[in-house]
């Protein structure tokens, strides 16, 4: 919500009121078996703004209210267009996903969208990410092009910090880049750092038109293995794992350059 709107602490714990309320309606409490429900059992954001509206309609008769009029006011001023207004296509509804063994999210124009939106739509699927990597385990996740998503520090967060804990629940998450210009942009390349140095594994292959200097150090690597991949060579790389280095050549079989086909990647 806060990622949403510009929400005070006080919008927030108005909120986290009003989501009590309607779980508590809902049936829902901190002793509710979720692996038991389904999707539709849970409440949509229409149901929240309805369970705010009902109480700013009717504040003079609640009981002893912790809240203002004028905060339940401002609250459903800023949720409208996320509950029932022109954004509540994105966020009004029960999820579609029916398996999780293989999911595709097509995100590159959702990050060109107004910050708010693509904040909070963000939050959603790293929060499903995080879940599943962390909570749940055994899971691979892999984010392509990478210097799509660096630009948002909401996304770095969740970046780094699954990162760090991923190995732990038996998870991965690759991270794949064409552009290593887009590292270095200001206010960027400090948050950015950290992806470099945390990965296990990691496939250099020719960086293209970037600076010497940024390629080595943040990639760590000495003069000798720049040299290595200085030149674009199809299929050769790096391939760093620990603190072990192999000057790799990446040839698919004949079976699988059947299914790749000759249309150049198309």
């Amino acid at each position: 919500f806060r990622s949403f709107k510009d929400f005070s602490d006080r919008h927030i714990d108005t909120i986290e009121l009003m989501l009590e309320r309607l779980y508590e309606r809902c049936g829902m409490n901190d002793d509710t078996d979720f692996n038991a429900l389904k999707p539709t059992n849970y409440p949509i954001m229409s149901d929240l703004y309805d369970v705010m509206e009902e109480a700013y309609q009717n504040y003079e008769q609640e009981e002893n209210p912790l809240y203002t009029a004028e905060l339940l006011r401002e609250v459903l001023l800023g949720l409208h267009s996320m509950c029932k207004g022109a954004e509540s296509k994105f966020f009004n509804g029960h999820t579609n996903i029916t398996s999780h063994r293989f999911i595709v999210f097509g995100v590159h124009d959702l990050v060109q969208t107004s910050g708010s939106l693509c904040n909070a739509m963000l939050l959603n699927v790293f929060s499903y990410f995080s879940n599943k990597l962390l909570v749940e385990g055994n899971t691979v996740a892999g984010l392509d092009e990478l210097h799509v998503w660096i630009s948002n520090k909401i996304a770095v967060g969740y970046i780094r910090n699954v990162l760090k804990r991923a190995r732990k629940r038996d998870s991965s998450l690759i991270l794949a880049s064409q552009n290593l210009d887009d590292f270095m942009l200001p206010g960027i390349a400090e948050l950015t750092r950290p992806l470099f140095a945390i990965p296990t594994h990691q496939f250099l292959f020719n960086g293209g038109n970037v600076e010497k200097s940024f390629f080595m150090s943040h990639l760590q690597l000495d003069e000798a293995e720049f040299e290595h991949i200085r030149h674009p060579q199809k299929g050769q790389c790096i391939y760093k794992c620990g603190n072990d280095r192999y000057l790799l050549k990446v040839v698919a079989p004949e079976y699988k350059s059947e299914l790749f086909g000759a249309g150049g990647g198309k």
